[in-house]
């Protein structure tokens, strides 16, 4: 229904004026009379309020008329007040293609592709069941330019369709390094989930007791708030990672492991060395990404182009998004590149030519694809077509 960065500036706009209500819990639960929406509601401050409404009204999707997040965001009358509230419904008001699980798609969004991954999307689903009490860490690594970070788009999608499950996700800056150690991490984690930092535990002379008291206070900080809470650390790897920081996600993955901690937090780590941890072995699940195979291609096409106005050949698009793709490390990030000028032609010429006639489809969407420039330079040449073709049609 809605983007990840869509999610959060309705978020941050809707805590703003639940904020601002006399009875914030009130203001939110009214017109969801007779649903179950006031019960499934939890949180006490603003930010998280805000967010389980929104997370409660993503799953439900369209499966109500008036749809959730439309009652949602007129309770306050952002789409009248908030101009870029008020776009971003328009672009995500429109129910997806009808799937058989959610949880299989390829286009998990209107903007965002996730491709195969099998192995992922099943370790998601054991991480979410009460049997990773005893497995609750996940690690993902792979070669460079694999899509590991990529994985996060679907750790989004995925926490979306499941009841009450927060992501936090927080990514290693290289050129940040040195200024990143255990106390802003674990404060960053907090932060996150909307709780207060004051009583972070004062620094210690003995780093190793520093770093698992400052585990163990992320870990309490996640229990006391009504969700599985899913920690997801990604690229903290490399020459410039500090010890003192290492040591605290050495800390964190044995704390996980134990105790209330680990019916309530899940940990995610992404490119991080597997063999620092002191965890037991059996406590970790493991994906290693590889490249897409032709066929899980083919699949994710045949996806995109049921979603034209008219038919397209598969073939003759398939042709445009394989040729001439690199091979090795470089194949996924051109891939990449071209799936998405794919889905976002497809998307922009349904809205183009929905008032038109007979219209060959396909000549056009292949005039919008062919010669593309590699690389970055797809997206915004793919634009700059389209804008072109505004003005004739």
């Amino acid at each position: 229904m809605l983007t990840e960065e869509d999610k959060n500036y309705v978020i941050q706009m809707l805590t703003v004026q639940v904020a601002q209500a006399g009875s914030p819990r009130l203001s939110l639960v009214t017109p969801f009379n007779a649903t179950s929406f006031a019960a499934e509601l939890t949180g006490d401050s603003p930010i998280e309020l805000a967010r389980e409404a929104v997370r409660l009204c993503i799953i439900d999707g369209w499966n109500h008329n008036p749809t959730w997040m439309s009652r949602l965001l007129d309770i306050f009358q952002l789409t009248v007040t908030n101009s870029k509230i008020k776009e971003i419904w328009e672009r995500s008001k429109t129910p997806p293609p009808p799937s058989a699980d959610p949880l299989q798609l390829t286009v998990i969004n209107n903007n965002t592709l996730f491709v195969n991954r099998r192995n992922l999307r099943s370790a998601l689903v054991l991480l979410a069941a009460p049997t990773a009490n005893v497995q609750p860490i996940l690690i993902v690594n792979g070669g460079p330019k694999m899509g590991k970070s990529y994985s996060t788009n679907y750790i989004d999608h995925f926490s979306n369709t499941r009841n009450a499950i927060v992501p936090y996700r927080i990514v290693f800056d290289p050129e940040l390094g040195m200024e990143i150690g255990p106390q802003e991490l674990a404060k960053d984690l907090v932060y996150s989930m909307g709780r207060p930092v004051d009583s972070m535990p004062g620094a210690e002379t003995n780093m190793k007791l520093y770093a698992r008291q400052l585990a163990v206070w992320v870990l309490n900080q996640a229990v006391q708030i009504p969700a599985q809470h899913w920690f997801v650390l990604d690229n903290f790897q490399g020459q410039f990672l500090r010890p003192d920081t290492k040591s605290f996600l050495i800390e964190l993955s044995d704390r996980v492991t134990t105790g209330a901690f680990a019916q309530k937090c899940r940990l995610i780590l992404i490119g991080f060395d597997a063999g620092l941890l002191t965890v037991d072995p059996g406590k970790v699940s493991f994906e290693n990404v590889s490249l897409c195979t032709t066929a899980d291609i083919q699949c994710t096409v045949d996806e995109i182009l049921k979603r034209a106005l008219r038919p397209v050949n598969l073939e003759n698009i398939l042709t445009e998004i394989l040729g001439g793709l690199p091979a090795g490390a470089d194949k996924m990030f051109e891939l990449n590149q071209r799936l998405r000028c794919l889905l976002h032609a497809v998307n922009e010429l349904n809205l183009m030519l929905a008032a038109q006639g007979t219209v060959d489809f396909e000549r056009m969407l292949t005039a919008m694809l062919s010669e593309l420039p590699s690389g970055a330079g797809g997206l915004p040449e793919l634009r700059n077509r389209l804008e072109k073709l505004k003005e004739i049609v």
